[in-house]
């Protein structure tokens, strides 16, 4: 890994936006796969905050 890392140092700045973007591309990709594989997350239930008295809170109930 450390020989990876110190190979990219190396890169001229358009090359390394060029593997930096593969990189996100496959790391996208993987999770998309992961996701229709395993279907949608279920929902998240919100808990009460100490915020929830304030009417500027996202958790105030309306």
């Amino acid at each position: 890994m450390l020989t990876r890392i110190q190979e990219r140092l190396t890169h001229d700045p358009d090359e390394e936006r060029a593997v930096a973007a593969d990189e996100l591309r496959r790391l996208a990709r993987s999770r998309v796969a992961r996701l229709v594989a395993d279907g949608p997350p279920a929902p998240r239930v919100s808990q009460e905050s100490s915020d929830s008295g304030r009417p500027d809170s996202p958790s105030v109930a309306v």
